[in-house]
Formats: C-alpha cells, sequence, structure tokens
C-alpha cells in the first residue's frame, strides 16, 4: 500500500526532524519516493499497524512536516546531505 502526501507550505516545527521522521519511517519497514511534481509516495504496506500509527500521526494534518520531509529527499538526491 502507498500513501501520496500532497504539497504543503514550506515551514516546519522546530522540534520535528525530517530525517529522523524518514529514519523512523524505514526502520519500521516502510520506504518513499518523490515523483513528478513533488508528490511524495510513503510505502507502508509491510509496516506494523501501531508502530505505523506512531510515524504517521506526526505528520497528518501538517502540511509544514510534509514539505520538510520533501525539502529532505530532495536535499538528499542532490547530495547534499546523507
Amino acid at each position: 500500500m502507498a500513501a501520496q502526501i500532497r504539497q504543503g507550505t514550506a515551514s516546519s516545527s522546530p522540534t520535528f526532524s525530517p530525517a529522523g521522521w524518514l529514519h523512523s519511517l524505514v526502520q519500521i519497514g516502510g520506504g518513499y519516493a518523490l515523483a513528478a511534481d513533488r508528490k511524495l509516495w510513503l510505502v507502508v504496506k509491510d509496516c506494523p499497524g501501531d508502530e505505523l500509527t506512531s510515524v504517521m500521526a506526526q505528520i497528518v494534518g501538517r502540511p509544514d512536516r510534509q514539505e520538510a520531509i520533501r525539502m529532505m529527499i530532495e536535499r538528499r538526491q542532490n547530495g547534499e546531505v546523507h
């Protein structure tokens, strides 16, 4: 199963770490991709439900955090961060 997150605003909470969030998603068996038009796809098929709920709760309804995740993925794709 993949979930699509739509583009939001550019600001993010100072306590939210997009790199940490991506790491948490991957640690529970998830994945991600940034498609055309900056559409964020999250692959969550093999994630345990309780762990996925905890991870997703950090970004659902938070366009600022979703945008921060997009920006982190773009920076990784451009070789700016590891």
